[in-house]
């Protein structure tokens, strides 16, 4: 039997972009728990009535569970990843698909769920056969005008794909800033896996951005897991380059038995956001997932 085989495990996997663990109050889009209208971008709004297209860039890697456990492969170089968000007339979200570059599912009324949950935070669509499911972050809910991130789990008999990803209205390398600082604060959401199987990890996280030298200083901490609870030892700590309108360098865990990379990109006219993803992995296990930050 495939002990890791539920759809409690994939609502969980999306669980961490809500902020709040599993099992907090959700409801149906506009319902109990959801915000009652439809999701908010200063550059591309969604629309009621109608299907928005949300790009950005993601990481997957694939996944294998059996008698000996979970076993999660190196999640992939950084690609392309698109999102259409279909809304009823009443601006509530009907349908969500996601293409990566290997990966092309849809969640709407026929064969998902859809809800909100995490207090409005997060928009998940778990599939009812449980094969598959997907987990993002609601700008409005979470103070982002410009982005949003989340993480998406497939399942099959032995395993399936797992993968995290940051889209939206990203900022011109012309209009990224030449000089000047900021600082950057939001969230960071991802699945921690090691030989007792995934978890759930959350934490907060936050950018020192020098322009001038184009660097930008990351760091995530308070680091939660959901089974396994508080976890200085996970929270994350790099130098990140800023080269061609992205970021991207090196990572490593506070105890440093895991090392990895993170990218970003900056979102609105005027790099007023930034978001990405990360992968570390080491001899204590793997971690990966994204992140979303306001200035």
């Amino acid at each position: 039997m495939n002990p890791f085989k539920t759809s409690k495990l994939l609502v969980c996997v999306a669980a961490p972009l809500a902020l709040a663990g599993c099992g907090g109050g959700s409801g149906g889009p506009g319902g109990p728990g959801g915000p009652g209208g439809a999701l908010g971008f200063t550059k591309f709004p969604i629309q009621a009535g109608k299907t928005t297209t949300i790009k950005g860039n993601g990481r997957e890697a694939a996944y294998t569970v059996d008698q000996q456990g979970f076993a999660l492969a190196p999640f992939g170089a950084s690609s392309a990843v698109q999102a259409d968000v279909e809304t009823d007339a009443d601006g509530d979200i009907a349908s969500v698909s996601l293409k990566t570059g290997t990966t092309s599912k849809t969640w709407n009324g026929s064969n998902a769920d859809l809800a909100y949950a995490g207090n409005g935070k997060l928009v998940i669509g778990e599939a009812k056969d449980g094969s598959a499911a997907i987990g993002f972050a609601d700008p409005d809910a979470n103070g982002f005008s410009y982005q949003t991130y989340g993480a998406w789990m497939t399942e099959g008999a032995s395993g399936g794909k797992v993968g995290a990803f940051s889209m939206g209205a990203e900022t011109a390398a012309a209009d990224i800033p030449s000089s000047s600082t900021a600082k950057f604060k939001g969230t960071a959401g991802g699945i921690y896996a090691n030989a007792a199987g995934p978890d759930v990890m959350t934490a907060d996280t936050a950018l020192d951005v020098d322009f001038g030298a184009k660097t930008a200083q990351f760091s995530t901490t308070n680091t939660t897991l959901q089974n396994g609870g508080p976890d200085a030892n996970l929270d994350m700590s790099g130098n990140l380059a800023i080269a061609a309108g992205g970021l991207s360098g090196n990572v490593t865990t506070a105890d440093n038995s895991m090392t990895g990379t993170a990218d970003g990109r900056f979102y609105g006219p005027g790099a007023e956001e930034v978001g990405g993803t990360f992968e570390l992995r080491g001899a204590n296990g793997a971690m990966a997932g994204a992140y979303g930050a306001v200035k």
